[in-house]
């Protein structure tokens, strides 16, 4: 055996390797460069309009995906997790309505309500807050996938009834299971959503950014049973018009009635139901 030539190899191998690594590295101390002096040019743009970012940005992350949620049917989850004198109807394959056999009643509301979500409402840890029906009476929830809001174009995953002395009579729900889809893409970073508004003249002089939030969006009705969801930067200008920024594309997209619903998000369940 030539060990000789074979230490020659092992040596000429690690060679590759550690140019290959300092290449790979090189690429990302480039791009995390380029990604700050970008900023750098939009806080500078920002600052000569007078526009200011009232909240902190989401974190950073290199790449995200869309995701696709599918109905799961949980009429079994409901029966055990419910009473057993309240009422449990299939609505459909998707939704399940259940009906107190006593009201909850509801004094605290931000703090009742979390506390019936999770101990009345199977996941109920996975909704969060979306809208309050004060015609209706009727709380609405969103679901969430990894922390981050999902919205539907359709109905709310998640409805809680009130009657008149502010109890919880019922409620109707439905549950997505997620799954991402395809290939990751290269995720456009927060200020560089910001920077769209900008370059769309929909951020002007004075204006503030009060809220940016990294969320999954449904724009189009399902095909079938299968909900295709796109993430999305919801930024809210003036604490008054939202607007959805594609976090792959940077496309500015239309918000189906979402920022209605945004708006209404802005103010506390205890605000809403009062």
């Amino acid at each position: 055996m030539d060990w000789s030539r074979i230490k020659s190899i092992f040596i000429i191998t690690f060679l590759l390797l550690n140019t290959f690594l300092a290449f790979q590295l090189m690429e990302k101390i480039n791009a995390s460069d380029i990604n700050v002096r970008v900023q750098a040019t939009v806080n500078e743009m920002l600052a000569d309009m007078n526009i200011s970012v009232t909240e902190e940005l989401p974190e950073e992350r290199e790449a995200i995906n869309h995701i696709v949620g599918q109905p799961k049917e949980i009429v079994q989850e409901v029966e055990w997790i419910t009473e057993s004198d309240d009422e449990i109807h299939v609505l459909n394959d998707a939704f399940i309505e259940v009906v107190l056999d006593e009201p909850y009643a509801v004094s605290d509301v931000a703090q009742d309500v979390r506390n019936f979500l999770e101990e009345h409402v199977w996941n109920g840890e996975e909704y969060v807050y979306a809208s309050w029906d004060s015609e209706l009476r009727q709380m609405k929830f969103n679901q969430t996938y990894q922390n981050s809001t999902v919205v539907t174009s359709d109905e709310s995953p998640l409805v809680l009834f009130f009657n008149e002395n502010n109890e919880i009579e019922g409620y109707v729900q439905s549950y997505l299971v997620f799954e991402e889809e395809g290939k990751e893409k290269d995720m456009l970073p927060p200020y560089k959503a910001i920077e769209v508004l900008l370059n769309e003249g929909i951020l002007s002089f004075n204006d503030q950014v009060t809220s940016v939030q990294l969320g999954y969006y449904s724009l189009f009705s399902p095909s079938g049973y299968s909900h295709v969801f796109a993430p999305m930067y919801n930024i809210k200008i003036n604490d008054d018009s939202s607007y959805l920024v594609h976090a792959i594309d940077g496309s500015v997209q239309d918000s189906f009635g979402v920022e209605e619903e945004v708006t209404n998000e802005g103010e506390t369940e205890e605000q809403q139901i009062s």
